[in-house]
């Protein structure tokens, strides 16, 4: 699957129940994990977030959109994220 970011978009805190791949075609995606240094990463590099872990990724720029593409395996009926509160 392929998601946009928006200059300054971020995405819900949440878990996946499975690894997830993601690879940045354009612009650059930064990754915050529970009890990590946050890191982004820019076009052509990937990152595999780990299942069960806090996270949340988001678009830094103020002037440049984020376009990713998400590989990841699961059981058919599986949601892709568990939001957090």
């Amino acid at each position: 699957m392929t998601a946009s970011f928006n200059p300054g978009d971020k995405t819900v805190f949440h878990t996946h129940r499975f690894p997830v791949t993601v690879y940045v075609l354009e612009g650059a995606f930064t990754l915050e994990m529970e009890g990590m240094v946050p890191v982004t990463f820019t076009q052509g590099q990937a990152m595999v977030e780990p299942p069960h872990v806090k996270m949340t990724g988001y678009n830094r720029s103020s002037s440049n959109s984020l376009r990713v593409v998400v590989f990841y395996t699961s059981d058919p009926d599986t949601p892709f994220l568990d939001p957090l509160h």
